[in-house]
């Protein structure tokens, strides 16, 4: 069947269309050669699939492997982005075209003159048989432009964009088509660029597991799986955690999941109360699922409704590999704000409530010191501001509940009061308090709510009381022990090795992410361990050769760094010491006869022992002489004194 001709799409559209305009035939010719020789498709030559733009002024973009997926399922498509300017491409963007786009670019492409439809029967391989569905189901962030970043000059970048593929596609190829702009470079006006998808028909009722584990991706994720959809009220704490799956066939290697965060409230519903919000995730095999935590405070100001909430995932394919591009994960969670306060009835005490009051909202806080660690003093430094822009507030006291955990507080007031009053607020001022608290030391790490209490006046409206929260993170020190250090031997020679084990005990309360052991010293070639991620009350064993280059020329001491990564990808190191002596290798002795010679003497060897002889006797005779004399001058002043009493 013939389709009619189409309306024409908006001006955004026709600057688009400009873009893909140069590129119609190349890609023309790449959907019918590869997707439908004589007609069929053909998997077999799905490598040629796609279009590379290296015709199009310099620009290029390759496909290294047809992205394949099921119908209605998500696809992600990777590609690469080659830079082959002398100018760097600044800020690209890249977007999918929407469905009338996609029609107007599509027609443009495979549609026949007007004036041959009367004449031309169809034909097998005529271009009408590709496909003209359009792909995708879509939502409000489909056709949402995605920021790349920038490109250098002779550079490239891989860049992977996920979808869901509509649930009615006929097995067979379907082109996507994309827009790349970019604020500098030769990409400002905009390119167009497309890609051939491989699309398998939706899972029949009687298709296997094991067909539709065939027909999964290597590396594909979900988010939210099989979940309700987290719910909280403005000012409140939204405890949840998200569902993170592998449902590709390959197992990935320390993933991490990092919380999207915007500082608009219209797009972002929490308040931001960490630097970054990474979740170590660890090893994840196929099929394996993992449960990831958030506590989370709702804004004060937050309108009603349904927020998506970005995560990018990165991964390893195995440990040795680099990150991969992240991946955009999105899972949704609704909250209720000020706007639904009359229609969830929260104003059935209105009648009390008809005298008007100021609104005391918390503007700002922070701790001091920033991080907050279990069992450790901090000081809560609060701002309340005075919303309101006409009514003023006096006698404000503040009071700080905190939120408990096993029937007990998990902060307590440090040596004071958890009370604290401010005199005034003018409509639109601030005041600021400052407390001081202690964490439980036995709490789990994770963000913990107070409430704050208000009680003031105003003009018409005594006493008037309200409540915010606000949620402060508390963590917990990592801490580990080393167990028994087994050297085997404990003295080697240059070239030996010996076997060194050991465990690493996890004697805190959070998870050790990817600990290492590290081995140095002058004496052995420097060797490193993984041992992986270590529960609370767990531990890791390292086991690893080391091989000794050097002999020891100090105390035998073997520098030992063990690392490790907290849940917010911090790197902490610590040094131990073990011993190990390295010996210089002996030369093996040889059975090789040598015969016997007989040197010639030497002077010395021929006349030392007559010299010896003669010295000795030399010797004697001087010492027997000096005897004599003494003998001799002893005798004759025994005359003398005779000679004298005579």
């Amino acid at each position: 069947m013939r389709r009619g001709k189409r309306a024409p799409h908006g001006g955004k559209s026709m600057r688009r269309r400009r873009g893909f305009r140069a590129i119609l035939a190349l890609f023309a010719a790449a959907v019918l050669t590869a997707a439908f020789p004589n007609g069929q498709p053909a998997a077999h030559r799905a490598e040629a699939a796609m279009l590379d733009m290296q015709d199009y002024n310099g620009d290029k973009v390759t496909v290294s492997k047809v992205p394949e997926g099921r119908a209605g399922q998500k696809i992600t498509i990777r590609f690469t982005i080659h830079n082959t300017f002398e100018e760097d491409l600044k800020n690209v963007r890249i977007t999918l075209v929407d469905e009338q786009e996609y029609q107007d670019i599509y027609d443009g492409i495979f549609r026949e003159d007007d004036e041959n439809d009367d004449d031309e029967d169809d034909d097998e391989e005529s271009v009408r048989h590709v496909p003209d569905n359009y792909p995708f189901e879509a939502d409000s962030d489909t056709y949402k432009a995605k920021s790349i970043g920038d490109v250098r000059a002779k550079g490239t970048k891989n860049v992977s964009v996920t979808y869901r593929l509509r649930r009615d596609l006929p097995q067979g190829y379907y082109p996507a088509f994309f827009y790349l702009e970019s604020d500098g470079g030769r990409w400002q006006g905009g390119r167009g660029f497309g890609v051939n998808l491989w699309v398998k028909a939706a899972k029949a009722e009687n298709e296997s597991d094991e067909d539709e584990k065939n027909s999964r991706v290597d590396y594909d994720f979900t988010l939210g799986d099989g979940q309700m959809t987290p719910y909280a009220a403005y000012g409140q704490v939204m405890n949840y955690s998200v569902v993170l799956t592998n449902v590709g066939q390959k197992k990935i290697c320390a993933a991490r999941l990092d919380m999207q965060l915007d500082a608009d409230s219209t797009k972002f519903p929490f308040d931001i109360n960490e630097g970054n919000y990474r979740r170590n995730i660890g090893d994840l095999e196929p099929g394996q699922s993992t449960e990831v935590s958030y506590s989370m405070a709702v804004r004060e100001d937050v309108k009603s409704g349904f927020f998506p909430i970005h995560y990018l995932l990165s991964y390893r394919k195995s440990e040795e590999d680099d990150y991969e591009e992240p991946v955009d994960l999105v899972c949704y969670v609704r909250v209720r704000g000020k706007d639904d306060e009359k229609e969830d009835g929260l104003d059935a005490n209105a009648g009390e409530q008809e005298r008007t009051k100021a609104r005391i909202i918390v503007d700002a806080f922070s701790t001091e010191p920033a991080d907050v660690y279990a069992g450790k003093p901090f000081t809560l430094h609060l701002r309340m501001k005075n919303a309101s822009d006409k009514i003023p507030a006096a006698n404000l006291m503040l009071t700080l509940e905190s939120e408990e955990a096993d029937n007990a507080p998990v902060f307590t007031a440090d040596g004071g009061s958890n009370s604290a009053v401010i005199n005034n607020l003018a409509p639109g001022a601030s005041g600021e308090i400052a407390m001081r608290f202690i964490p439980d030391p036995t709490v789990p790490q994770k963000s913990y709510k107070f409430t704050v209490k208000e009680q003031y006046d105003s003009p018409e409206f005594k006493n008037a009381t309200a409540e915010v929260t606000i949620a402060v993170p508390v963590r917990q020190e990592s801490r580990f022990t080393l167990g028994t250090i087994d050297v085997m031997p404990d003295t080697i020679e240059t070239g030996s090795e010996t076997n060194v084990m050991f465990p690493v005990n996890n004697t805190g309360k959070v998870i050790l992410y990817n600990v290492t052991a590290r081995f140095e010293a002058d004496s052995i070639d420097p060797a490193e361990a993984y041992v992986g991620n270590i529960k609370p009350g767990e531990s890791g064993n390292v086991d690893t050769m080391l091989t000794g280059i050097a002999p020891t020329m100090d105390d035998g001491k073997i520098r030992m760094v063990i690392s490790y990564e907290d849940e917010y990808g911090q790197v902490t190191e610590t040094e131990k010491s073990m011993n190990l002596t390295v010996l210089e290798a002996q030369m093996p002795e040889t059975d090789v006869d040598i015969p016997e010679e007989v040197p010639e003497e030497t002077f010395g060897q021929k006349y030392g022992r007559k010299i010896a002889l003669a010295l000795a006797a030399a010797a004697a005779a001087v010492l027997f002489l000096r005897r004599r004399k003494k003998k001799r001058a002893e005798r004759a002043k025994k005359e003398e004194m005779e000679d004298d009493i005579t």
